[in-house]
């Protein structure tokens, strides 16, 4: 659990920046909308059946934060003081994240697919 946490938070930090996005702050934005739509996604998930329509869900969530990763690649990088900035918040907003969804990211353990989809889902925003 502790490593799908992990990848959750290195997945937002590196992706954390870009649909029509013009500074970092507003990807973040996006990125952390699209967090929690996946984990809207977790929410309906009850069974196996549930479980593989969600995985399609998730990976296709994973390939929007791909694009809003793409085009913060393409922003000037923030410089360091920015940089602390952006860390700041996004620590912040990432310990609320943990706290409110424990209980869903558990599925993810419980459910294969839901991992595999996740895991695909955050090498998106690489």
């Amino acid at each position: 659990m502790l490593r799908v946490i992990t990848l959750i938070s290195f997945g937002l930090i590196i992706s954390a920046c870009g649909g029509g996005i013009d500074s970092y702050e507003e990807g973040m934005t996006a990125q952390t909308e699209l967090m929690q739509e996946m984990i809207s996604v977790l929410e309906d998930v009850t069974d196996e059946a549930s479980a593989n329509r969600a995985a399609g869900k998730i990976e296709s969530i994973g390939g929007r934060m791909g694009e809003i990763a793409k085009q913060v690649s393409e922003l000037p990088r923030p410089n360091a003081k920015e940089m602390q900035e952006i860390a700041k918040m996004q620590h912040k907003e990432m310990q609320a994240f943990q706290q409110s969804t424990m209980a869903q990211m558990m599925k993810l353990a419980q459910y294969p697919v839901l991992q595999e989809a996740w895991m695909s889902a955050m090498e998106n925003t690489r």
